[in-house]
């Protein structure tokens, strides 16, 4: 019965409707383990979407702009002035990964997405689906979607007006008389003692990229290694990263990063929650850029290869490179 009203919804080209019973029909086909429904319904599913999406009717893309009054305006280029003048380069870059404006707080968001979520989240069925029609883990969860929105945000200002904007100004305006180069960069990631030799060389090579302004292979270079970076770092805090195999007798690997990992108390407690949540925002998150995944699985656009996406994982680099000391021996 629900498969008849969903190919009837889709007749009549009611794709957004047609998409949320074809989902209730995969729901109930995976309980009853019925794999022609299952597989028809998933198929659908994404293609209801897609029409959906095509038809202009049901999915707007909507943009904004956010503008500073005037005392802000002044205030936020007193502060961007003062960072910069603070010390010579090493020490500006010290001091952006350890700032604490520089990361969404977990618990200040959630405060600020219980107060302001619309009436329609809180009863409405929710869908949030990609450009190419997938639906998207978590977002029919109003509470949740609404979270991530709110978190977005915070994190896109904070990109724009102080990240962003101070990383640009170090390697465009000489503050100081002084212009941030591969070279002190790289000097600065060398004499950090936290990153090894070998996935130094190849990060070189994206930083490279990245002042070259080839921000595609910069972030095709700087993700992956990324992961093994802050992996072998969290291994010498004594976080576990050695995950079993057991399909065919007991083998070891490294574990892969993942969400479930940077859930856990383990790394919470090493890292901050704050911190983990930002990594899993930026990396891994369905609902926000995932960039981790898309490049892994060739996913990603051209258009997402751009300073802003590179400029926050350099970020999370300059975040490892100020938390983690190395003791003298």
């Amino acid at each position: 019965m629900k498969l008849d009203n969903a190919q009837e919804a889709e007749n009549s080209e009611d794709f957004f409707r047609a998409a949320f019973l074809y989902r209730d029909t995969l729901t109930t086909a995976i309980k009853e383990g019925n794999s022609d429904v299952i597989k028809l319904c998933k198929n659908k599913s994404v293609e209801m979407n897609k029409k959906s999406i095509a038809s202009g009717k049901d999915f707007k893309e909507l943009s904004f702009t956010q503008g500073l009054p005037n005392d802000k305006k002044k205030a936020h280029e007193e502060f961007i002035s003062k960072f910069l003048s603070q010390g010579d380069l090493k020490t500006i870059l010290r001091a952006i990964g350890k700032h604490p404006f520089f990361f969404p707080k977990v618990v200040d968001v959630q405060k600020s997405a219980n107060k302001t979520m619309p009436i329609s989240y809180q009863i409405a069925s929710l869908s949030t689906i990609s450009n190419d029609g997938h639906t998207l883990r978590g977002g029919s969860e109003g509470s949740y979607a609404w979270f991530m929105k709110m978190y977005d945000l915070n994190q896109q200002l904070i990109m724009t007006l102080y990240v962003g904007r101070i990383i640009y100004e170090l390697m465009e305006n000489k503050p100081n008389g002084s212009k941030l180069t591969i070279d002190i960069l790289l000097d600065y990631f060398n004499n950090s003692r936290i990153i090894e030799e070998g996935n130094l060389k190849i990060i070189s090579v994206g930083l490279q990229k990245y002042f070259d302004r080839d921000y595609i292979s910069a972030l095709h270079i700087l993700v992956p290694q990324f992961e093994s970076v802050f992996l072998k770092i969290s291994e010498r805090c004594d976080i576990d990263i050695v995950a079993l195999d057991q399909k065919q007798g007991i083998a070891t690997r490294t574990k892969t990063l993942s969400e479930y990992y940077l859930d856990s108390d383990e790394f919470k407690k090493v890292w901050d929650e704050d911190f983990c949540r930002q990594i899993k925002f930026i990396l891994f998150e369905q609902l926000a850029n995932k960039i981790r995944h898309k490049i892994a699985h060739g996913e990603i656009t051209k258009e997402e290869c751009n300073f802003q996406n590179t400029t926050l994982i350099l970020y999370l680099y300059l975040v490892l490179l100020s938390r983690v000391n190395i003791k003298s021996e």
